[in-house]
């Protein structure tokens, strides 16, 4: 049997009383076997059976993967000692980069369910839990432990530590830091070396082949089940037992004897002054209140009022559990009972609701004030509690001054709102409005520092422009925080070697680190943050941020061209994910919104023509032609972005489908597998030599492309309303991300005047350089409270209203990106136009956008026509 034990058979029974804390490894235990991946990729990139495995387990301590998991090598360092490991195994190269890619994929990232099953339901019980895992350091300076770190009390990473298994200190030094000893404690494990060295030491352990049998292995060790966790509750202490054949003989008269079922009798962890427990018989899931044995004073624990106050509640209309039978017969299960319906939800044990967002517990004590409003309304003569308790004092000697506290904090709050809203009121300025419907005047509050807000005239509630992100609000200044630790910490450090990677030879194939930097983005809640809160108000999808929160952040990743996609905010996807979420049906947003929103595909959209001037989207010449159950796509576009990325799945194509209809009703929209049989990117095209790899920008050809007629976005003619739509907050992230543009390209050229010097001086003491530092700082303060504004405008009301300054930003941010980045370009001289900064590639985007974010030409128009319509 080698290291797997039949637990049953050699610990006893006590045994499993002894057990305080259980202890996992990582791979081949909580998360897919690495051992198992590496034949599969074996298979897949014809590397001889084996060569992994062998050059993982043979050469000692020294060789590369005892050196990796210990700390000693770096990614870089390891890929090459382990690459000539593996050559002298093969006698041939070995891919090795994207094997360590492969075994930090999502696919081999994402904990087994019946893992994280168990796991609550050990924690459930009171034992410790804690994840020893021989892990590594990425490309990004991370290590990878792709884990909820939530679950475990204890975390130790070889990597981290210095040592590794199967070393004794290791475990030790987890057993200390769980506070156990051996004997108390299980470890789980896939090789046998390792649980060799912990059970010498005294541990138990249990080899994990396979998790499904491992998970039941452990049940018979621990004495308790694994599976069907219900929150919050626990195997039934033994001086809390029911007895369960009455207790299923009352319940089959209560619910009829056609309930038939095994019965489930689980504690609650919490609510002891009256024991109760969770019970599920047949499709019933109830819950049971009993009095506590022993003997009670007569007025105590008296589980007969809750039922009736229950009862009562419920036919007023307040929102508890409906009651189902109350059980006075001590017979039955020893003491008084009765059973309600179970609820399921969260039960918060501290009032203050910590390690949840402010949004979550404003939502949660808004709630629970209207519950508490409703009982406060009850009629107590109505509902037949008039004779309930002492009429104006309760059992509790300080009752009375409580409820006087909890008056004096309403008047209090009321007194704080009337003297703020007087406040607010008194700070306006007297002024006429003017023919526009929103003007930006400077606040004269008592505020630390100088701050904007935009009024509606309309309306006497101001909305505030949030000038910095000191400003925000504290759930996203948290998130910005988070972001700028993240970009300084990972990011950064890693462009060169993007931007190497877009000049190399396998520049089309995306660089194994982005992949990395991706997950690790999106384990640390820095994913989707661009969905502004208009288009998922119940945040489902993305942060829940305004589009005024998001500038901010948005400006931060537009300090590296490489963050954006990382935090799955990148253009074109953003733009086609809100048409999903806004015209998508649910069936569409199954296939493709969920898949893009979870960043495992790209996307694509197809409007531009080479024949036709496309920034009039009434030009377009694409032919969408009905046919049975189909649609029939002709047409010749270019200059689509990211058609060229492997991982472009999806093309978001416009096309015309009734060229006799009016001018903005002949246009639709359709989404087109990109593995669409007639679907051809015939050619990448560059921008000013760039090709911008792995997505570029594509020509592409559609030749009798065929798509289901389920494939149609809202509905035939609705192409030119979706357009537009498309236009609001995802096209104003580009003046987000330019204004990030231009704050880097003014601190990368800081930074450059500082260190250098000519004609005998720095070059920060030059009179023309402190005059282009000077104008470059005042041209992006501009732009960027014209952004700003912008978005405010958006928030408040709605991007109709806000086309005016929505164009203004559109034809003022890419100019002002293009002559500060220019400026800072010239003091750098030739290093400026050379990959080795990001200034060259600043310089070309900028200078496309004036392009791709509609010509400056049309948001002139849309300005001065919008402009000549004021008095």
């Amino acid at each position: 049997m080698g290291f797997r034990w039949l637990l049953q058979a050699w610990v006893p029974r006590r045994a499993a009383r002894l057990c305080r804390a259980v202890v996992f490894d990582m791979g081949g235990v909580l998360l897919p076997s690495p051992y198992a991946r590496a034949r599969d990729w074996e298979v897949w990139n014809r590397v001889p059976p084996g060569t992994v495995q062998r050059a993982l387990i043979c050469g000692g301590d020294d060789r590369p993967w005892m050196k990796y998991v210990r700390g000693e090598l770096t990614a870089a360092e390891f890929v090459q000692a382990f690459a000539q490991q593996c050559f002298e195994i093969t006698n041939s190269p070995v891919p090795v980069d994207s094997f360590l890619s492969d075994l930090t994929s999502k696919e081999m990232s994402e904990q087994l369910p019946v893992m994280t099953e168990a796991i609550r339901c050990i924690r459930a019980e009171g034992l410790k839990t804690a994840v020893l895992s021989n892990n590594f350091y990425l490309h990004s300076g991370a290590s990878f432990l792709p884990l909820d770190r939530k679950q475990f009390d204890v975390i130790i990473e070889s990597c981290r530590e210095g040592i590794c298994k199967p070393d004794p200190r290791i475990y030790m030094l987890c057993l200390e830091r769980l506070g156990v000893q051996p004997n108390e404690s299980i470890f789980l494990d896939d090789i046998g070396q390792n649980l060799k060295a912990a059970a010498q030491l005294g541990m138990s352990t249990l080899k994990v082949d396979d998790p499904e049998v491992a998970v039941k292995e452990l049940e018979n060790f621990l004495g308790f089940p694994l599976r069907g966790a219900v929150p919050f509750t626990r195997s039934v202490r033994p001086t809390m037992e029911i007895p369960q054949v009455p207790l299923q003989k009352y319940l089959e008269n209560v619910l009829g004897s056609h309930t038939t079922g095994s019965l489930l009798v689980r504690q609650f962890s919490h609510g002891q002054s009256n024991p109760t427990y969770y019970v599920e018989y047949g499709d019933h899931r109830l819950v049971l209140r009993k009095k506590p044995p022993g003997k009670l004073l007569p007025s105590a624990h008296a589980v007969e009022r809750e039922y009736r106050v229950l009862r009562a509640l419920a036919e007023a209309g307040v929102p508890v559990p409906r009651v189902l039978a109350l059980c006075e017969d001590s017979s039955i299960i020893g003491t008084p009972f009765y059973l309600m319906e179970y609820c399921a939800g969260h039960v918060y044990k501290d009032p203050s609701l910590p390690g949840l967002e402010p949004s979550q517990r404003r939502a949660i004590y808004t709630a629970m004030n209207q519950v508490l409003a409703q009982i406060h309304s009850v009629d107590l003569k109505a509902a037949g509690l008039e004779d309930y308790g002492k009429h104006g004092q309760a059992s509790s000697a300080t009752a009375e001054s409580g409820g006087k506290q909890a008056e004096s904090m309403a008047d209090l709050a009321w007194d704080f709102a009337t003297k703020e809203g007087f406040r607010v009121f008194k700070a306006m300025p007297a002024m006429k409005p003017s023919g526009r419907p929103y003007s930006t005047w400077a606040w004269q509050g008592p505020f630390p520092r100088r701050s904007y807000v935009t009024v509606p005239h309309s309306s006497s509630a101001p909305a505030h422009l949030i000038l910095s992100p000191e400003g925000l609000s504290d759930r996203a200044q948290d998130l910005y925080r988070r972001l700028r630790r993240f970009m300084d910490a990972h990011i950064y450090p890693a462009e060169q070697a993007l931007r190497d990677h877009q000049v190399s030879q396998t520049r089309w194939t995306p660089h194994p680190l982005v992949e990395e930097l991706k997950v690790k983005a999106k384990s640390e809640g820095l994913w989707n943050l661009f969905l502004p809160l208009e288009t998922d108000p119940e945040v489902r999808y993305g942060a829940g941020l305004t589009n005024l929160e998001y500038a901010h952040l948005c400006e931060l990743m537009g300090m590296s061209l490489h963050a954006p996609e990382i935090f799955n905010c990148s253009a074109p996807d953003t733009g086609n994910m809100e048409v999903l979420l806004r015209y998508g049906t649910e069936e569409q947003k199954e296939r493709w919104l969920q898949p893009l929103l979870d960043g495992e595909i790209r996307s694509c959209f197809a409007m531009t023509e080479p024949q036709v001037a496309s920034s009039d989207a009434t030009n377009i010449e694409s032919s969408i032609v009905e046919e049975g159950g189909f649609y029939i796509l002709n047409g010749h576009k270019w200059w689509i972005s990211g058609a060229l990325d492997p991982r472009c799945r999806l093309c978001v194509f416009m096309g015309k489908t009734n060229p006799g209809a009016p001018r903005h009703k002949q246009q639709s929209m359709l989404l087109v597998p990109m593995d669409t049989p007639g679907v051809t990117v015939t050619r990448p095209l560059s921008v000013y030599g760039l090709d911008d790899p792995p997505a570029g920008h594509g020509e592409i050809l559609f030749e009798n492309v065929r798509v289901p007629k389920e494939n149609m976005l809202l509905g035939p003619g609705q192409g030119f309303e979706i357009a537009q739509g498309r236009l609001g907050p995802g096209r104003i992230h580009h003046c987000m991300r330019l204004i990030g543009f231009a704050e880097r390209a003014l601190a990368l050229m800081k930074e450059r005047v500082k260190s250098r010097v000519a004609f005998g001086k720095p070059l920060a003491e030059q009179g023309t350089i402190l005059a282009d530092i000077a104008t470059s700082r005042a041209e992006i303060e501009q732009a960027r409270l014209l952004v700003l504004k912008a978005a405010l405008l958006m928030d408040t009301v709605g991007n109709k209203a806000a086309a005016l300054d929505i164009a203004m930003i559109k034809l003022v941010a890419p100019a002002m990106a293009l002559r500060v980045t220019d400026r800072a370009i010239q003091a750098f001289g030739a290093a400026g136009l050379s990959s080795d900064y990001p200034l060259a590639q600043f310089f070309a985007w900028a200078r496309a956008l004036r392009l791709a974010d509609g010509p400056d030409e049309v948001h002139r128009m849309t300005v001065a026509k919008l402009e000549l319509q004021g008095p």
